[in-house]
């Protein structure tokens, strides 16, 4: 079984800990020679927000607009996050950011959002976050815990920082 790790997507947020799940993608694809996507999923706004929005703004371009908004606002501070990211490793950092083949936003429901990114990018591998510490499987976040179930390649877990 002579299985290699030609693509990861790594998961990330936009909170401020997230650092610590892009180095481990960054080691593993380093380590690997794999390609990595970089993917922050959207929570699609709930049914009674939407409906809140439709009764409220009645021009549907408007609506789009403001939807479309809150997706490329999204875009913006993830570049913003990475591109702080590697410029803090100096250098090196230009090297690293060379292995990111992709970095997106995707709305929907995250945990179904990041596996069928995984499976349409034909990663190897998913890397993500936990949102505590412990040993056990209810550590995971919900997300997580939903891209466990559904995932059909390897989920590495990254703990938060101490």
């Amino acid at each position: 079984m002579d299985k290699s790790i030609e693509n990861i997507l790594c998961c990330v947020g936009l909170s401020s800990d997230s650092h610590v799940v892009l180095e481990q993608a960054l080691r593993l694809a380093s380590a690997t020679g794999a390609r990595l996507h970089i993917l922050h999923a959207v929570k699609s706004l709930d049914d009674d927000v939407m409906n809140t929005l439709r009764v409220n703004i009645r021009d549907k371009q408007t609506l789009q607009g403001l939807l479309r908004k809150r997706l490329d606002d999204a875009q913006q501070q993830l570049d913003a996050k990475l591109e702080n990211f590697f410029s803090a490793l100096g250098e090196s950092g230009d090297v690293v950011a060379s292995c990111v083949a992709s970095r997106d936003v995707i709305e929907g429901y995250p945990a179904k959002v990041i596996v069928h990114r995984a499976s349409k990018l034909s990663c190897d591998l998913i890397v993500m976050a936990s949102n505590k510490r412990g040993f056990t499987a209810a550590y995971a976040g919900k997300v997580t815990r939903g891209v466990l179930k559904r995932s059909q390649v390897p989920v590495v877990v990254v703990p938060p920082p101490e």
